[in-house]
């Protein structure tokens, strides 16, 4: 697959998602150092492919006056090189840049037409989560990349543990209220979205990483009424031995839960 071909497989990938809104693609000429898909709609976006750099990253902005206003924000970027990447990779590339555009909450309700679990609905995976926290933690995307590539399947709990963790924190300390404001709703949309691996990154890992009362009841502050009482409940549980629940007490299921979590932890060394 040589590039143009690579490049409009990804571009299609979009297309889809941006057509259906209504979107409209404008007329951008290639350039030697660059390759370029321009959208234009409610805001603007374009794909731009690097050539040199071997780099493609999904871009916005906002519309001024029926033109983008070029005050341009990356919120994806992928390493494709042609002769080495093939048409695979550019499919993964387009349907995440597709999936940046839709969010998280879409994306969940799209997952759950497609297929449902036993229990009647669809429940988002830590691999899941991983991507989506990309969007704020870009330094992730070569992490996840590198566990794809490395391992049979993906360590959910020890990679949020070991590679969301330590980002996660640095990202939250040193944003302001509008931002945390924003991964609040996230983190709510995903909590809903995943399933019960997800939910105990969110509150377990995550959440309980944080050190700052402040910090944490901002990160809260989206939360639905029931998920602030379970991240509250499992706040209060660290530095804790959480003890398995008895059988005869399935109300308090999350306890036995939580208490896999500290286990698969220990596996790896985390006490």
């Amino acid at each position: 697959m040589n590039i143009t071909e690579a490049f409009n497989t990804i571009a299609g990938k979009v297309e889809e998602v941006l057509f259906a809104r209504g979107y409209t693609k404008q007329s951008v000429a290639d350039t030697s150092d660059e390759m370029t898909a321009l959208y234009t709609g409610e805001v603007a976006y374009s794909i731009v492919y690097y050539i040199e750099k071997k780099r493609i990253v999904l871009r916005t902005c906002s519309m001024v006056e029926d033109e983008p206003d070029n005050s341009w924000k990356t919120i994806a970027t992928w390493l494709f090189d042609a002769d080495v990447d093939g048409a695979k990779e550019a499919d993964n590339i387009g349907r995440d840049f597709a999936e940046t555009i839709l969010g998280p909450k879409q994306i969940a309700a799209q997952q759950r037409k497609k297929a449902k679990k036993e229990n009647g609905e669809q429940a988002n995976d830590p691999l899941f989560f991983a991507n989506r926290m990309i969007a704020y933690l870009p330094e992730l995307r070569d992490e996840v990349a590198f566990e794809k590539a490395h391992y049979e399947s993906f360590r959910g709990i020890t990679f949020a543990d070991e590679k969301i963790l330590p980002l996660f924190v640095s990202y939250v300390n040193s944003q302001g209220a509008k931002n945390l404001e924003k991964l609040s709703k996230t983190l709510s949309e995903l909590y809903d979205a995943g399933d019960l691996d997800v939910k105990g990154i969110i509150t377990y890992i995550l959440l309980n990483g944080i050190e700052d009362d402040e910090k944490f009841e901002a990160l809260t502050g989206q939360f639905s009424k029931e998920q602030k009482k379970i991240a509250k409940a499992v706040r209060n549980l660290r530095g804790k031995n959480i003890k398995p629940e008895k059988p005869k007490k399935p109300k308090k299921y999350v306890a036995d839960r939580l208490n896999d979590l500290a286990e698969r932890r220990e596996q790896y060394g985390k006490k």
